[in-house]
């Protein structure tokens, strides 16, 4: 009965912001557009019984005060960028497979989601334009340089492109420890999003936990990207990832 209800809600909550984000969305306001994103991160998250913490290591590392920056982060789920959003609304680079989402695909083009085009030549040259045209605006963007998804006990490799925005656009790198806990604080690989698992499979997954889980977004201190190469800053945000989430099994 508890999971019929949540997949009713799911739904329902999903069909809400399809025709939000189909006939309402042009007529808002930003600040309109980024209080309903923040909402339905909320709202999304709360249904699938998904806690979200978020821990700043400086009082610069929070980015809704703090902007714009380019927030650079592991990759675990699909409930990655409304964990983010549900703090405070961000532009995000993403692959764009995404786009062709039923619903999903839609809220994340009226959301101003960056898609990369795999296997066009200019594909990454193109999106890192566009990102410091979004940053100019003063919104933040985010990224994940992993290029993929993990279970998020350590970072995989990054892909160093994408500091570039940062670098051209004069603003900071935020880099993004992002890990999922149960709510008694142990470290689980569960919520991931990887290999072969479908979308569908994941949220049952998420569905059939009992005592949900807790996303932590711990916000390392801003790296100043004056002149630094776009490899020295990608690699010194992974060895910051790379020292918290070996140090913690347990939440922060």
């Amino acid at each position: 009965m508890r999971k019929a209800w949540m997949l009713v809600r799911l739904l329902t909550h999903l069909l809400y912001g399809f025709v939000v984000a189909l006939v309402f969305w042009p007529l808002f306001s930003k600040a309109m557009k980024e209080a309903i994103e923040k909402r339905w991160a909320r709202q999304l998250l709360g249904i699938l019984n998904v806690q979200v913490k978020v821990v700043y290591e400086s009082p610069e590392s929070n980015y809704a005060i703090h902007k714009p920056c380019l927030l650079y982060s592991t990759h675990v789920s699909w409930l990655d960028i409304f964990a983010f959003n549900s703090i405070h609304p961000v532009t995000f680079i993403a692959k764009s497979e995404i786009s062709k989402w039923p619903i999903g695909g839609l809220l994340a083009k009226r959301s101003g989601t960056l898609f990369i085009e795999r296997g066009k030549r200019h594909a990454v040259r193109d999106v890192i334009h566009a990102a410091v045209k979004v940053l100019a605006t003063g919104r933040c963007v985010a990224v994940f340089p992993e290029g993929t998804t993990g279970p998020g006990d350590a970072p995989l490799h990054f892909h160093s492109n994408f500091v570039q925005p940062a670098i051209q656009a004069k603003v900071p790198l935020l880099p993004v420890s992002l890990q999922y806990f149960t709510p008694d604080g142990k470290f689980s690989s569960q919520p991931a999003f990887i290999g072969e698992q479908t979308l569908l499979e994941n949220i049952k997954v998420l569905m059939n936990s009992k005592t949900g889980f807790v996303v932590q977004l711990y916000i390392h201190a801003p790296i100043n990207t004056d002149g630094r190469t776009r490899h020295e800053l990608s690699d010194e945000a992974h060895e910051k990832i790379r020292a918290l989430c070996g140090s913690t099994s347990a939440l922060v």
